[in-house]
């Protein structure tokens, strides 16, 4: 075995986590010499399709502005960066054995989990996610109500469609959760118990995101810029510890995280916008989402003595 391979046995989350911000940063170049974020600024500027996190927004906007194809692939290899990530590590550090782990994990919920509940597991982990970001969109509306914008159709079956759309097919979702709780939430519960391992990876995957968001020291300055992105770290930790909650009820499954990220990326507009870049009112956008998703955490820490639903 070459001492290649031992270290990545060794190290797995180390060297996963270490090869995604490596390919993460290895497209910021890209972006500046080919113009992409320029591109796709110009194109959803001149089409007013609003920035959703979704493959369908995505799509609808190459049909649109056929230019920005080469930018949303950028964008969406790096949000993939994860996922590429993992597969690397796990086939070097576990072969087919832990391709077919991870694999095994793309499931509605465990197999000894009678539908019913598995139903009911899912309706409680939706109707969560959206209460958070409905008190959102109050706390939005009630600071900042000149420049809030809540444009969702609740028509029936078009809420349902982007209700779908936002469960299944997040690019964040997609690209990601395989990496952030099919192969590291696993991996750090092997040493940590649920919430120092939730904590962890909320961390982790809040400092993941720091390269993509550089705009913000350039918008803002340093000081506010490291505010912010302090705010949002601080929201994924406390969005970590509900997901890893409803990621073991249903049996520490891929596909419930993938649309728990969708969720939370909210592309259904469940929690509105607020049309400024200006620091304070994005500030507050990130604090609105902070507050109520915090509340949740904390209920489901009390609720179950920080077990997250683990017989430990």
């Amino acid at each position: 075995m070459s001492n290649h391979k031992y270290n990545v046995q060794r190290y797995p989350l180390v060297w996963f986590y270490v090869i995604s911000v490596l390919i993460e940063i290895a497209i910021i170049p890209l972006f500046f010499s080919t113009g992409a974020d320029q591109i796709l600024f110009k194109a959803l500027e001149k089409t007013g399709i609003p920035f959703k996190t979704d493959l369908i927004s995505a799509f609808k906007l190459i049909l649109a502005a056929p230019e920005t194809l080469p930018a949303i692939f950028l964008s969406i290899t790096q949000v993939a960066a994860v996922d590429i990530a993992v597969i690397i590590v796990v086939k070097l550090a576990y072969g087919n054995a832990g391709i077919t782990d991870l694999k095994s994990r793309f499931r509605f919920w465990k197999q000894d989990i009678l539908w019913q509940n598995g139903l009911k597991k899912w309706s409680i982990c939706i109707f969560t996610f959206s209460l958070i970001n409905l008190a959102s969109a109050w706390f939005n509306k009630s600071m900042f109500p000149a420049l809030f914008v809540w444009d969702v159709n609740v028509l029936p079956i078009a809420f349902l469609i982007s209700l779908i759309i936002t469960l299944f097919l997040d690019a964040g979702g997609l690209f990601e959760e395989n990496g952030w709780r099919g192969f590291a939430l696993p991996l750090l519960l092997q040493r940590l118990n649920p919430v120092q391992a939730s904590i962890y990876l909320g961390i982790l995957w809040g400092v993941w995101h720091f390269p993509v968001k550089y705009n913000v020291f350039l918008s803002y300055g340093f000081t506010e810029g490291a505010i912010y992105l302090l705010t949002f770290t601080l929201r994924l930790v406390f969005v970590s510890i509900i997901m890893t909650y409803f990621w073991n009820q249903l049996g520490q499954t891929t596909i419930i995280a993938i649309a728990m990220h969708g969720l939370i990326n909210d592309s259904i507009g469940l929690g509105g916008r607020i049309e400024s870049e200006n620091f304070i009112p994005q500030l507050f956008t990130e604090i609105n989402l902070l507050l109520p998703t915090a509340v949740v955490a904390v209920i489901l820490l009390i609720r179950t003595k920080g077990k997250l639903g683990f017989n430990i």
